[in-house]
């Protein structure tokens, strides 16, 4: 009986010692969203955070989409939904087994690039004008928004 707790006890410290290894290697795998422009050096915004200037590279760990935003004087505004999208072992449940009880990680890496247009012409006092009576006629119109011309 005593051999009988003794393999017991041994054997729990084994699954302890095997689930604090699995622990403390758990997601092993690399995620990265890299961001280049042409021209270099443009602001970047990504979601709702400045993160720094092109190129840079973000390491993340939820897949989903991503709003990027560059910015660059005398280049327009450059906006793009990114799709981070994982790879099929990096699915549930197969992530679990890629991801947590494997200790040797994987790098899944992703890639955008912007070709930034230079800035044509600043708005005009016409244009400025249109956009000013626009944005009167939908403050006036209320939550419903402005009534179809018929």
């Amino acid at each position: 009986m005593r051999d009988s707790l003794a393999k017991r006890a041994r054997a729990v410290r084994i699954i302890t010692a095997v689930a604090l290894v699995a622990a403390t290697s758990a997601c092993a795998a690399r995620k990265t969203l890299t961001v280049t422009s042409n021209p270099p050096g443009a602001v970047i915004r990504i979601d709702e955070s400045i993160v720094g200037t092109t190129p840079y590279t973000l390491h993340f760990d939820a897949y989903g989409t991503r709003r990027v935003t560059l910015y660059r004087d005398g280049y327009r505004t450059a906006t793009r939904l990114v799709p981070l999208i994982p790879p099929w072992y990096g699915r549930f449940p197969l992530d679990i087994v890629s991801e947590v009880l494997r200790p040797v990680g994987w790098h899944d890496a992703h890639r955008v690039d912007f070709d930034l247009e230079p800035r044509t012409r600043m708005v005009t006092e016409p244009d400025l004008d249109a956009v000013l009576k626009r944005a009167e006629t939908l403050r006036l119109a209320g939550p419903e928004g402005p009534r179809p011309s018929r």
